[in-house]
């Protein structure tokens, strides 16, 4: 296998797959499950003063992904310093202490899971600008590690993320969940979740994750976990490639077992192996440069480039026929997947990104990227 060992902001190891906290690591017990199935290492509930009391129900699927009303562990914090954490080091877990969710929380807490065998803190807010003075007595109060969670519900979340650094983080996680969000049971006439609104994991928050796993990487350098709505393998290399050291990963291993984490260390590797790298260290942040050429401007897109020397390909031996070019143009410009007419198509690149088999392709000269 190709060599899958990283290193985050302190933290050392043997793959990049972190489960992210949440009710799968809801206790010792389940950290080590979690561990025994291949994960890097596992983020507990967060640990805060008061215990937790959840509405019911408070998880529900959505896709692919979960809405959930969920609030941090239910655990008596003594219960994680004396039982939970000690019981998951024993066993051979790498664990990272969930702690929030004020200061008052991380000044009574760090220093006492840094003691029960947690070999990072992951610092956790509802409030960008709570964070920092969190992340700030967290470190003072430890040795270990210190990651600060940021949220993409914060508008100035690259803001935070510095001044998480400067503070004393050894790194970021990005993202938490998105939110509020809302479903609703159209037979009951009522929210699907007993807290009404709740909070968007999954697939359809990767985008998101990713854009700010990007720019935090280009804007300070700093390891990272990056964290929401992995998939699938190349997710997980998007992830790296935009900077990531590490990735968590909740809902897919909710929604398909904790088994995953095995599954994607063998088909990441092979991944890796055929797109000619050694080590996984070696795709880390390997498309921030394409990145940085491109400016932001006021509603947060880059400015538009001439699209000079753009042409599809078609690769005849994978091309299926299917129809779906056809069907998915929005121009009504693609006759067939080897004919587009010229006037109407506006080289959107829609029917190369739906094609089910990749046998097209919308090739871009290298002066225009």
């Amino acid at each position: 296998m190709v060599n899958l060992k990283t290193s985050i902001g302190g933290l050392e190891v043997e793959n990049p797959f972190i489960l992210a906290s949440g009710p799968l690591s809801h206790d010792g017990r389940a950290v080590l499950r979690a561990h025994r199935a291949g994960a890097g290492a596992i983020v507990t509930k967060t640990i805060s003063s008061v215990p937790a009391e959840n509405p019911v129900p408070h998880i529900a699927k959505v896709g692919n992904g979960l809405i959930n009303g969920e609030k941090w562990s239910d655990l008596p914090y003594e219960r994680w310093i004396e039982v939970e954490i000690p019981l998951a080091k024993d066993g051979g877990a790498t664990v990272i202490a969930s702690v929030g969710l004020s200061s008052g929380d991380v000044a009574a807490l760090a220093r006492p899971l840094a003691r029960a065998g947690a070999d990072t803190l992951e610092v956790v807010s509802y409030d960008g600008k709570a964070l920092v003075p969190m992340v700030r007595e967290a470190a003072h109060q430890v040795d270990i590690p210190v990651f600060a969670k940021v949220s993409a519900n914060w508008p100035d979340v690259i803001d935070v993320a510095r001044a998480c650094l400067k503070s004393g983080a050894t790194a970021i996680t990005a993202i938490d969940s998105i939110g509020p969000a809302l479903r609703i049971d159209v037979t009951r006439r009522a929210p699907v979740l007993g807290s009404g609104y709740g909070w968007l994991t999954g697939q359809a928050i990767f985008p998101i994750a990713l854009r700010i796993v990007s720019e935090i990487a280009i804007a300070t350098g700093a390891p990272i976990v990056g964290t929401g709505g992995i998939w699938k393998v190349d997710n997980i290399l998007e992830m790296m490639m935009a900077g990531a050291n590490a990735v968590g990963i909740c809902s897919l291993a909710i929604l398909r077992g904790v088994t995953i984490f095995s599954e994607l260390a063998e088909k990441l590797s092979s991944r890796l192996r055929d797109l000619g790298y050694h080590s996984l260290k070696e795709a880390i942040g390997v498309a921030l440069p394409a990145l940085r050429s491109y400016e932001r401007i006021g509603s947060g897109l880059p400015a538009a480039k001439e699209a000079a020397n753009a042409a599809f390909v078609l690769n005849e031996e994978l091309c299926p026929d299917c129809g779906v070019c056809v069907s998915i143009c929005p121009y009504q410009a693609r006759v067939s997947p080897r004919e587009i007419d010229p006037a109407r198509c506006r080289l959107c690149g829609l029917c190369s990104s739906a094609c089910p088999r990749g046998a097209l392709e919308l090739k871009v000269g290298e002066e225009d990227r």
